[in-house]
This record gives structure tokens, C-alpha cells and sequence, in this order.
């Protein structure tokens, strides 16, 4: 029960503003001894993509960080949903490949 109310807290102060959610999040890793870093490390992606996906949406990484917190997607992002849970901004497709472009020795 515990675990039910201080995850119900959590989404009352999430920021609404982008900019300052961003801090609150940087924040709130901190308080947990995490960081978007060692996040972006585990997940196998820059730091600088894991930042980006705090103001912009993304698909793959969005579930990380809010895992990361104890809240869903929709609860930390919920400009990017609707009231059904559906996205509702686009995202980019991640661009990954292990394949060697021909001509690069």
C-alpha cells in the first residue's frame, strides 16, 4: 500500500512544463541513485539521447526513464497521450542496425 500511495504523490508533482519536468526528473534519479547516464549506459544509447527523449517524444526510451521513477509513460509524458493511453504525437523510428555499410573496411 505504500508503494500505491507514494506512486500516486509522485504523479500529483510531476511538472507540466517540459523544462522544468526535465529538472524534476533529473532530480528524482537522483534521489533514487540513478542518473539519465547510467539509464542511457544500461539501454546501450548516448546520454545525449536519453536527455532528448525528457522534451521530445520517444517511443524506446520514454518507458526507461519512467520505469526508472516508479510511473508510466503517460503519467510522466501525458501531453503525449491521450485520455485512452493511445499516443498521440509522432515519433521517430529508432535507427539501429549492426550491419556494416559496403565500402567501410
Amino acid at each position: 500500500m505504500l508503494i500505491a500511495m507514494s506512486s500516486a504523490i509522485a504523479t500529483l508533482k510531476v511538472p507540466k512544463n517540459p523544462a522544468v519536468r526535465r529538472v524534476w526528473i533529473c532530480a528524482q534519479l537522483r534521489i533514487k541513485g540513478n542518473s539519465l547516464r547510467k539509464l542511457a549506459q544500461r539501454e546501450g544509447v548516448s546520454h545525449q539521447a536519453m536527455s532528448a527523449a525528457l522534451m521530445t517524444p520517444n517511443v524506446h526510451l520514454e518507458p526507461v526513464v519512467a520505469g526508472a521513477l516508479g510511473l508510466t509513460p503517460q503519467q510522466l509524458f501525458p501531453e503525449r497521450f491521450d485520455h485512452t493511453g493511445n499516443r498521440i504525437c509522432r515519433t521517430r523510428v529508432p535507427q539501429r542496425s549492426t550491419q556494416i555499410p559496403p565500402g567501410n573496411a
